[in-house]
């Protein structure tokens, strides 16, 4: 065990974000939805009738004040346990 290489060197704070889609505002009756799926921020709707549409949502701003967890890593960014 090399006791600096264990040594804390990182904090990473992470952040939560989120894309709102608003089915109202996108004419969807959630009835009518056969599936779904999100992938990369577009929502994909297969809807009961066989057709199907992709949606954008509404990106929500990163509230940076504080963030929902906090990761310390060693130089090779091995994690390190018990500090936080």
């Amino acid at each position: 065990m090399n006791v600096d290489s264990d040594k804390p060197k990182h904090i990473e704070s992470i952040y939560k974000s989120s894309i709102d889609f608003d089915l109202e505002k996108l004419g969807i009756d959630w009835d009518n939805i056969e599936d779904y799926y999100i992938k990369y921020g577009i929502l994909y709707v297969d809807f009961k009738d066989g057709t199907s549409k992709e949606y954008y949502g509404e990106i929500q701003e990163v509230d940076y004040k504080r963030g929902c967890d906090e990761l310390i890593y060693t130089e090779d960014w091995d994690l390190v346990e018990g500090l936080n």
